[in-house]
């Protein structure tokens, strides 16, 4: 009867202390798991889990083999990883069994600034009583310090055989030295490059905090984006998020600037050093030409160029200067962005 008694004793201690958060051991080192996709949570990983049936603890869930198990002693159960470093993630992948075999539910959870947020819906597999590697879980993609977890197994005992994750990125690529400078019905961005960013995307506003408007910025824009259209005296709030490996970075500090108008348009009538002629090619082989300032030449390409990253209205209005006839006091000639082949700028000596 004593003997029963002590046994049952350690076996409560050893379930609560293998419920209690432990880092991965020293030969955890990230790696792959044969037939999964991404690797395993890199070495100092934190494991914590609701409950355990022992031995089957949790960090058998990223020891690289598919024979252990972490089970939860209950048909529900939440494992969590808190990683030594933040990483940049956009899928898992769970190898489990389940008996009888059922489907299995997961809702994963990650990490940022100490929160836990929903990455995922709640996400069905179907499990066979043999070990089964199921299909990856795609989540948000991001940044994150953690996942957690929430495992219902159905008609099974909530558990993990083995974990994978995908990794994009370990570098947190966000923006933190954004600057804006304001001009005539724009705004300029600027910023410090990315290492192996595959473009940038500006999201802006007329609110702090609140940026309802998207731009897409090549990856060679980051010194000077031009965001045309914009309404003189107004102050804009602009952002800035890195793509790299097809995941968005953290989005930048946030920076501001109120255009300005430039006190009214120069009449281009005599050429001189701050002009250009301006000859665009149409995509019916058309050819129009227009006598303009440098200031509107700029501002033409400024359009042009943000059209082509994704932001902007359809159509450009060039003022056709003296180039009018008739009893009309104005004519502008309206260029459609889909129309445009290509377009030459020679500009008049100094």
């Amino acid at each position: 009867m004593r003997s029963n008694f002590m046994k049952t004793i350690l076996l409560v201690i050893l379930s609560f202390l293998m419920s209690m958060p432990v880092a991965m051991a020293a030969n955890g080192e990230t790696g792959t798991v044969k037939g999964m996709q991404g690797v395993s949570p890199t070495k100092g990983t934190i494991v914590t889990v609701s409950g355990t049936y022992s031995p089957n603890i949790g960090m058998n869930a990223i020891d690289r083999n598919l024979n252990t198990v972490w089970n939860a002693g209950d048909y529900k159960g939440t494992i969590q990883f808190v990683f030594p470093e933040k990483i940049s993630l956009n899928f898992i992948q769970i190898a489990a069994y389940s008996n009888p075999k059922s489907n299995n539910y997961y809702t994963i959870y990650g990490l940022k600034n100490g929160n836990w947020t929903a990455i995922t819906s709640k996400v069905t597999r179907y499990v066979e009583a043999t070990v089964t590697i199921t299909d990856p879980i795609e989540v948000t993609p991001g940044v994150y310090e953690g996942i957690k977890i929430v495992v219902d197994g159905g008609y099974s005992w909530a558990h993990i055989n083995e974990l994978t994750i995908g990794i994009t990125n370990t570098t947190d690529n966000s923006i933190k030295d954004l600057k804006a400078d304001a001009g005539d019905s724009q705004a300029t961005l600027s910023w410090g490059a990315v290492e192996n960013a595959e473009s940038y995307t500006v999201k802006f506003g007329t609110e702090s905090g609140k940026h309802t408007e998207t731009a897409t910025a090549t990856k060679d824009a980051y010194g000077n984006f031009v965001i045309p259209g914009l309404t003189n005296g107004t102050k804009y709030y602009f952002v800035v998020s890195a793509k790299v490996n097809g995941v968005d970075s953290e989005y930048s500090n946030e920076a501001s600037a109120t255009p300005q108008g430039g006190g009214g348009q120069t009449d281009p009538g005599q050429p001189s050093g701050n002009h250009a002629i301006l000859v665009v090619t149409m995509t019916t082989s058309l050819e129009k030409e227009f006598d303009l300032s440098m200031k509107e030449v700029n501002d033409f390409i400024a359009w042009y160029e943000g059209k082509q990253a994704g932001s902007g209205s359809a159509s450009y209005a060039i003022n056709k200067h003296d180039n009018h006839k008739g009893p009309f006091s104005n004519r502008k000639d309206y260029m459609l962005y889909d129309r445009i082949l290509t377009f030459e700028v020679s500009e008049y000596s100094k």
